[in-house]
């Protein structure tokens, strides 16, 4: 994920995001001020001449003209006297009210250049720079919030961005170092465990025999051989099968060769049907995957948990699982038609913890069961490779 541009390392905004910033005061206030102004014309033309005495001959071309070089030179003020980015709110507000008097002074004084009355008095002095001022404090500071607003929403956008981003960073973090440490301890398990647990069947083998020689009795022999059975049964599930739980088998290669590894060891009376979409087939394609080694794992588990489930807890007599990708990510479903379960009265622990891990990324676990009717897992688990397609 890329992260938007930040400010400078002395804490000035970025160049480009300031040029943006000023030109959003400069045309809010200028689009307000020419509102009013325009307003400020029509009342004039159309209300006042009608009931002051001397304002009929007041032009109509010579107010406008005046109220346009007004909002120019309010815009022009604000141009010129760039507040510094470090500045506090109450100083924006303190300048943009400066500007608007400013432009207000220099409103009077076109007014006065012009000619714009025939008798320009104390009195008209006073109601020309107290609207002038209305116009232009007014339009500054609704430009002025406008830009802090903005300034603002920039900043809390891009606080939300760094912090998904260090979470995803956390959290890639968090699954290689997963992948690091299961793969390590199955490869433990699978050559180190189960070549000591050879050497030690081998020595018990050497050691009955000699046993059995030197005559000795048979119950002593008997509880030797159960302990020798014993351990290669261990070896040879018991650890074997910690192993592929750890990192399944043929996750190397791909998530679909990893999961028919897995349903090859579904036992063959209960028949097993795999169906993966081509788009998914794309994406695992051991040429050139698209999927990470945790979104592998964590996918095959999902399979792993309802198959297991499915077997230790119903009688099925039929699996059927479907591997797809929707709009974001992969989409998993897995079928049964065992005995099913009453959701009131069973309480789940490994789809629980998947279901947690599986919202971590984004994801989301729902198992739905009926009595006498079987069980269907659906899972969904965003991947990187569709993100923003």
């Amino acid at each position: 994920m890329s992260v938007p541009a930040q400010s400078a390392p002395d804490g000035s905004a970025d160049p480009a995001d300031e040029a943006s910033d000023w030109r959003t005061l400069w045309v809010t206030t200028g689009a307000v001020a020419s509102m009013f102004a325009l307003g400020a014309v029509a009342q004039s033309t159309y209300i006042f001449a009608a009931f002051v005495p001397g304002w009929q001959a007041v032009s109509v071309v010579s107010r406008v003209i005046v109220n346009a070089l007004t909002v120019l030179v309010l815009v022009a003020v604000l141009a010129l006297w760039r507040q510094p980015h470090r500045i506090t709110r109450l100083g924006k507000m303190l300048g943009a009210v400066l500007a608007g008097l400013i432009a207000a002074l220099a409103r009077v004084a076109l007014q006065v250049l012009l000619g714009v009355y025939p008798a320009f008095g104390p009195k008209t002095v006073v109601a020309e720079a107290l609207t002038g001022a209305a116009i232009g404090v007014g339009s500054s500071v609704l430009g002025t919030w406008v830009m802090m607003s903005r300034r603002r929403l920039r900043a809390e956008v891009r606080e939300r961005v760094r912090t998904t981003h260090a979470v995803e960073t956390a959290v890639q973090a968090l699954e290689d170092e997963e992948i690091r440490v299961r793969r390590e301890v199955a490869d433990g398990l699978h050559s180190s465990m189960q070549q000591r647990l050879v050497l030690v069947t081998a020595r018990l083998d050497g050691a009955l025999a000699r046993l059995a020689a030197a005559g000795a009795p048979a119950r002593d022999l008997a509880t030797l051989r159960e302990v020798r059975t014993e351990i290669e049964n261990v070896r040879e599930q018991d650890v074997r099968q910690m192993s592929r739980l750890l990192y399944p088998d043929q996750l190397e290669i791909g998530m679909v060769p990893a999961v028919r590894a897995l349903l090859r060891r579904v036992p063959p009376a209960i028949a097993t049907h795999l169906e993966v979409d081509e788009e998914l087939r794309a994406l695992d394609d051991p040429a050139a995957p698209e999927l990470s080694q945790a979104e592998r794992l964590l996918a095959v588990r999902v399979v792993e948990e309802a198959v297991s489930n499915a077997l230790r807890h119903g009688t099925p007599t039929e699996l059927d699982v479907r591997l797809g990708v929707n709009r974001t990510g992969i989409a998993l479903r897995v079928r049964d038609d065992g005995g099913g379960f009453d959701p009131a009265a069973v309480t789940r622990s490994g789809t629980k913890r998947l279901a947690e891990r599986l919202s971590i990324v984004g994801g989301r676990l729902d198992v739905k069961g009926v009595l006498g009717v079987g069980t269907e897992v659906v899972a969904t688990l965003p991947v990187d490779a569709l993100r923003g397609r």
